[in-house]
């Protein structure tokens, strides 16, 4: 009864802040840096994760509460169909333990400017694959939302046979990329028709979904196997270009794109060496972690609670670009555009400025401009994504949506 409450309200209130779907969103602005990612030190972190559901028991949520408040906080773990609204599911069906686990024993930065309380707890075991939302809320509140936070967990019952290439017509072939893909599916999974069908191809760990329309699908009964005839561009993805990156692991040296370093007794200011816009340029290559980041303080190996929190001024030099509204965009931000990360243009020094608050470690980024711009960043065939691909299948019977299939392609 209470399941189908808390339901029910859930249902209710994040419908009326983003139409029914739960996104990764963060309710308090004393909460920094939220991590669902492996236990490691200084790994490769982006928005996301996909977990394998044989393999689960490695991952852990992390974050900072600034506001050194000490809350009660607890963890709840919702189930959420392809589409990210929350199913219908009780939690006996998709938890294999208790819900609503409480996140004990934070630890207190040590030798940083901004004190913090770390939290971290492992990540729950699901029983089933799918969609699914870590929301972590204070006081025994469940209206008290802190944060939430998406994460897929797969299983291996479709294989997915998918390749990334140059796209195929003249026109695009300097600027886009393409994707070939067919299926195949086992004997216990009865697929006569594309009904209960969902397949997602993000790019660089992002939430949009770039088969914006997938064609008719041929469906071979004798062979298992699904295929898509792409015959009007459907595949065809902008390549966009390589991520800019700054180096903030050190308050003491310049590392890598750093112009300079402020300190005061109250906070350290890094600037990033001035940017300019890419897109009449040629390609370049360079190495980058395809927008994600890395927590590391050069200076100590405890990553967790030894690295300060530093504010960032980002810097493009350019002229304005009347009626646009740029953005600094990575995966620390969920590549998301919001006043948090919306620059403000100075006239005098001919520059776009932004302070974003960024705990110590190195992090890849881009401008984005609403409305787009492609001399910002440009769109190159050459450029290296990193590409995933997600199939869901609602089973007959079945009340919920499956991840079935899995891949990730690193291109070229």
């Amino acid at each position: 009864m209470l399941n189908r409450i808390f339901f029910s309200w859930l249902c209710l209130l994040l419908s009326s802040i983003t139409y029914g779907q739960i996104s990764s969103k963060k309710f308090k602005s004393d909460i920094q840096t939220i991590l669902l990612s492996k236990p490691e030190e200084k790994s490769i972190l982006n928005d996301n994760p996909v977990i394998d559901l044989s393999s689960q028991g490695n991952y852990q949520l992390s974050f900072d509460d600034l506001g050194l408040k000490n809350l009660n906080y607890q963890l709840r773990i919702i189930h959420c169909q392809a589409d990210w609204q929350a199913s219908s599911l009780s939690e006996i069906e998709y938890l294999q333990d208790f819900n609503d686990v409480p996140i004990r024993s934070p630890r207190n930065s040590f030798g940083t400017k901004i004190p913090y309380l770390h939290y971290q707890i492992p990540l729950p075991k699901v029983r089933i694959s799918g969609n699914y939302i870590a929301m972590v809320y204070a006081q025994r509140n469940k209206r008290d939302t802190v944060f939430t936070k998406r994460f897929s967990v797969y299983e291996n019952a479709i294989t997915i046979a998918a390749k990334i290439s140059f796209a195929r017509p003249n026109h695009l072939r300097n600027t886009h990329q393409a994707i070939d893909l067919s299926l195949l599916y086992p004997n216990d999974i009865m697929l006569n028709s594309e009904e209960g069908l969902r397949i997602i191809l993000r790019k660089n760990y992002q939430n949009e979904n770039y088969l914006h329309k997938i064609p008719r699908a041929q469906i071979n009964g004798q062979e298992r196997r699904i295929s898509f005839p792409f015959y009007e561009n459907e595949n065809v993805i902008p390549g966009g270009n390589e991520f800019r990156l700054i180096n903030l692991s050190s308050t003491q040296q310049k590392m890598t794109f750093v112009e300079s370093i402020r300190q005061s007794d109250a906070y350290t200011e890094i600037s990033t060496m001035p940017e300019v816009p890419q897109g009449n340029y040629s390609y370049i290559q360079r190495p980058d972690f395809d927008g994600s980041f890395v927590i590391d303080n050069y200076e100590n190996g405890n990553s967790s609670v030894a690295s300060d929190y530093i504010w960032c001024l980002f810097q493009l030099k350019t002229e304005e670009i009347p009626d646009s509204k740029i953005y600094v965009v990575g995966g620390f931000n969920q590549f998301e555009k919001g006043p948090l990360n919306l620059m403000e243009y100075d006239a005098t020094k001919q520059m776009y400025t932004k302070r974003i608050l960024l705990k110590q470690g190195i992090y890849n980024y881009l401008f984005a401009s609403s409305p787009y711009h492609e001399k910002l960043e440009g769109n190159y065939s050459q450029t290296e994504n990193t590409y995933e691909v997600l199939v869901y299948f609602k089973k007959p019977g079945d009340r919920h949506d499956s991840l079935l299939g899995y891949q990730k392609l690193i291109y070229p």
